[in-house]
């Protein structure tokens, strides 16, 4: 257990989290603030959410915009980490999140509503970006954009559109859409260096940044230039936390009728009961037999255990659970980036830019060893000369010639691995004016990203099998033992060439092998991707005619967009030879999309009517892909302000999102996960999990709608905005664990994705995309903004907050509604709270600041699909009964600060510093997911970090 508090922290605490959940009830996000549009001059709007721009037009899709200079502020190092904070985004997509999966280690991508990162649209300036994650994984989606390329120093602003919008924007904005605008207009320099730490002496990280910006061409011309550098050192495994060294897992428990336990169980301490570090015979006559670093044996201690693998609560020998071993808890993660950008005014209607960017992130990662059992559980044979005379004597006694060896083999050194992913960006285009409210914009669009995989010290797995299968030559040929020991295959099949250069080992207990000996059953996997795409788009916008109560506004305009993706792996991952990070490479066609839009704004009642402000504003867009033949996507929407101090929005729309290349087209990888097998009573197993492409996907269709009302009273605006998101066919990897348990309910077409052994036992499992039959999501969101003059200052209050109503999966056997889910299961999704919020509470001056933030997580089930003992109906003979289903809420605080010295003229030196998680709180520690016992996406596994920096203008 961690140190007590000291009193004043425990003083802190109870007098923040009371107050702080009843404040969250409205209020949220720490720099969040909703507009309905952004002033591009002074007399013209460019609306947020539409293509149209003209004074006096508001859109009726609701937006949050995030200014850059709050970003700063807070000492955020990643753009997605302040959005991460807000209640309508899940953050499984983290260093956090990283497990034992190599591929995407370290990105940072966004999944808004909780729908998947693939229908979250991310645009830079307006423009769509080329991916930058590649092999996608658990929460990670291929074909994502990481905004670790996105040097957050350079942002001016973030707008995030939280609706259906694809009918303005295209293919994938589903949920909705993030757009991230650069700074363009900066005159001058702009650099700063921040440092940070958690309290435990680790996640050190670094930032540099660097931007100059200059007019030339007697100001007809601008240039930016600037780049920036972060390393962030990450955090050990599970056993750097106290919080999390307490180990708590599931155990089966078969038996529930005899010992009124729940059929699984949330224990600490666990540990396999079907493998150890030395090896331990988990089947036949000598069944719980363990054999010691020294060759000889001893019973297994099972500490509590119901005779159901794959795990045991105590007990056992080894020190540390083999499978919250070696992963970090967070990523290293070291990344740079450069930027430059030019604009130039040809003539007052025309103006020319071209920009440019390069990032490199580079990610490490340490990952477990062999667990090796059942089905991955090396044979040995009775003439093995590695047996100790005292297990030989045993399998003599018992009459067994083999047995299989449950290994962990730490002895070996952990697999590990780095994850580079570099992308180019290169824009350019023109704006013009055509003559009064007409303008024409057109761009060209290149982006390119390297992806390079590699993961070294990893298990071969026939390799393994034939190298510990050893023999004494002379004697298996008849002979005398001469003392030369060599793989039996060797001598049984010398002319398979998967057999040549076997080199045998001794597994039997730890560092009994000979470490030149390694070579031969450990390798490197190595994969790379190259992803490319060209964008093409052309628009023009203006006043059509004009109507009583004003102009109505069109914009029309056609991109062409080809994405391609090109690939090369190792001939061991092609084979999917590896123990895990295997992956072929990938090929298909390039995905080729044409698209014509056209939006048009309506003002029927003028402000001044009887009526007030009434705007219609309808979208629709016709898109043509290569891969799935053509969709139509449409909008339509109004608002209404009845009052100066009322303003009323609506939108119901058609959204859609065609398959991408890798959900199309990635080729078969495999991983292990353990499952638990609602078949054979809920016996756990190490399961391998193949995942890939489908090229038989259909696009998904969205139906919208949103209904909202925001309140202006003075210096206080709130809003209230409802939302329903129906996807039709939705595309997604439900998880291994939900295939079995759906196939386990009678859904048959999961069956099909499932292999048993002859015996019954789970063997492996495709997860792949699927065209579910739908996934729906209803809620409120809440915002909040408030400003007033304090002390010679400026007091500011800016909240945000969802209601989550439904997140709802339906396939042909129902439906599961993960709302209320606070827990990340193993080998399943995330779900998201029923209520969440954030609160910033900042008071500022023209030389100081200072500001507040709550992270406010409502109470929840770990697993929406078992049931607990403080829920109706429980019952522990049910085949899905845990002993611990609750989790509390949960609150943070953070807290920043900032102080202006002027050094004449222009110039600035700013010194801020902010400090995350102040109380230092733990996350529950009972929810064992894949990332070890905690959920990631929702609670800080870092705990206390504390960042300083200075920032210099000139």
């Amino acid at each position: 257990m961690k140190p007590r508090k000291s009193s004043c922290a425990n003083i802190l605490a109870m007098t923040a989290s009371p107050a702080v959940v009843a404040a969250s009830l409205f209020f949220s996000a720490a720099y969040a603030q909703t507009d309905d549009a952004t002033a591009a001059s002074d007399d013209t709007i460019v609306v947020t959410g539409t293509r149209l721009s003209r004074s006096g037009f508001s859109a009726p899709t609701p937006t949050t915009v995030i200014d850059g200079d709050l970003l700063q502020k807070a000492a955020e190092s990643n753009v997605a980490d302040a959005l991460n904070d807000l209640p309508a985004f899940r953050a499984q997509g983290t260093p956090a999140a990283t497990g034992v999966f190599l591929g995407e280690v370290g990105a940072q991508t966004l999944d808004l509503r909780g729908l998947g990162g693939s229908r979250t649209l991310v645009l830079i300036d307006g423009r769509r970006v080329v991916a930058s994650t590649a092999r996608g994984s658990l929460g990670k989606t291929a074909g994502g954009v990481d905004f670790n390329t996105i040097p957050s120093s350079l942002v001016s602003r973030v707008e995030v559109v939280t609706g259906g919008a694809s009918a303005a924007y295209g293919s994938d904005a589903v949920a909705g859409v993030v757009n991230v605008l650069l700074r363009s207009d900066l005159n001058g320099f702009d650099g700063k260096v921040q440092y940070g730490m958690s309290d435990n002496n680790d996640a050190e990280e670094l930032l540099v940044s660097a931007a100059y910006g200059a007019d030339f061409a007697d100001g007809r011309g601008h240039f930016l230039i600037g780049g920036e550098y972060v390393d962030n050192d990450g955090v050990g495994d599970c056993y750097e936390r106290d919080w999390c060294r307490e180990g708590y897992g599931p155990v089966s428990n078969p038996i529930p009728q005899i010992n009124g336990l729940a059929r699984q169980l949330i224990l600490p301490n666990v540990r396999p009961s079907v493998a150890s570090w030395g090896g331990l015979i988990a089947a036949g006559p000598l069944a719980g037999t363990e054999i010691a670093s020294d060759g000889s044996i001893f019973p297994h201690d099972y500490g509590e255990y119901y005779g159901a693998p794959i795990f045991q609560s105590g007990g056992s020998a080894d020190p540390q659970h083999a499978f919250y071993q070696f992963f970090p808890l967070y990523a290293p993660v070291e990344r740079y980036s450069l930027m430059g950008r030019a604009e130039y005014q040809v003539t007052e209607a025309v103006n020319l830019f071209a920009e440019a960017s390069y990032a490199d992130v580079s990610a490490y990662s340490t990952s477990a060893q062999g667990r090796l059992f059942f089905g991955t559980a090396p044979t040995i044979y009775r003439d093995n000369p590695y047996l100790s005379p005292e297990l030989a004597a045993a399998m003599d006694g018992a009459g067994v010639t083999s047995f299989g060896l449950g290994r962990i083999t730490n002895d070996f050194g952990p697999s590990f691995g780095t994850v580079d992913r570099n992308t180019f960006r290169a824009v350019t285009g023109f704006e013009a004016s055509l003559g009064g409210s007409w303008s024409l914009d057109g761009y060209y669009q290149f982006g390119r990203t390297k992806y390079h995989q590699i993961g070294y010290n990893t298990l071969i797995t026939s390799n393994f099998a034939r190298a510990v299968d050893a023999v004494d030559e002379g004697e298996f040929l008849g002979g005398m033992p001469n003392g030369n020991i060599v793989c039996r295959s060797t001598l049984t099949d010398p002319t398979n060439p998967l057999v040549e250069g076997c080199l045998p080992l001794n597994i039997l207990g730890e560092y009994n092998f000979d470490p030149a000996n390694t070579g031969y059953s450990f390798g490197t996997a190595d994969q790379r991707n190259e992803l490319s795409q060209h964008v093409a788009a052309l628009t023009v916008a203006g006043d059509l005619f004009e109507l009583w109560a004003g102009p109505v506004s069109v914009a029309t305009g056609v991109e062409y967009r080809v994405e391609d993706v090109t690939g090369e792996a190792d001939p061991i991952s092609t084979e999917l030879r590896f123990y895990t990070n295997n992956a072929g490479p990938i090929s298909g066609p390039a995905v080729k999309v044409k698209e014509g839009f056209f939006e048009a704004g309506v003002p029927l009642a003028a402000s001044d009517s009887a009526i007030g402000q009434l705007d219609l504003n309808g979208a629709v867009r016709l898109t043509d892909y290569s891969t799935s033949g053509t969709v139509t996507s449409w909008k339509v929407g109004g608002v209404w302000e009845p009052a100066d101090f009322l303003t009323l929005r609506v939108t119901r729309s058609k959204d859609i999102r065609a398959p991408n290349f890798f959900e199309l087209y990635n080729p078969t990888g495999a991983s292990f996960n353990f499952l638990t097998d609602p078949e054979n009573g809920g016996v756990s197993s190490l399961t391998q999990i193949f995942s890939g492409g489908n090229a038989d996907l259909n696009p998904e269709i969205a139906k919208t709608f949103t209904a909202g009302a925001v309140l202006s009273i003075g210096d206080v605006r709130l809003s209230a905005d409802y939302f329903d998101i129906d996807v039709d066919g939705a595309i997604a990897s439900v998880g291994a664990q939900v295939i079995v348990d759906r196939c386990f309910g009678g859904a048959l077409d999961f069956c099909d994705l499932i292999t048993r052994t002859p015996g019954g036992a789970l063997q492996s499992v495709r997860s792949v995309g699927l065209n579910l039959n739908s996934i729906k999501t209803r809620g409120i969101d809440f915002e909040l903004g408030y400003s007033a003059p304090v002390f010679s200052g400026e007091l500011a209050l800016n909240a945000y907050g969802t209601y989550l109503f439904d997140l709802i999966t339906v396939d042909s056997n129902g439906e599961v509604d993960y709302a209320g889910q606070v827990g990340y299961p193993v080998s399943q999704q995330s779900g998201l709270p029923e209520f969440q919020a954030t609160t910033n509470l900042r008071w500022s001056n023209d030389v100081f600041g200072v500001g507040a933030k709550v992270r406010y997580i409502a109470s929840g089930l770990y697993d929406v699909t078992k049931i607990g003992p403080d829920q109706d109906g429980y019952d522990p003979t049910l085949p899905n009964s845990i002993n611990d289903n609750s989790v509390p809420a949960f609150a943070y605080l953070d807290l920043n600060a900032y102080y202006d010295l002027s050094v004449g003229g222009d110039s600035t030196i700013r010194l801020y510093g902010a400090i995350d998680n102040v109380l230092d709180k733990d996350p529950p520690n009972k929810l064992p997911s894949s990332f070890g016992v905690t959920n990631p996406a929702l609670y800080d596994i870092l705990g206390r970090v504390v960042k300083v920096g200075v920032r210099v203008t000139f």
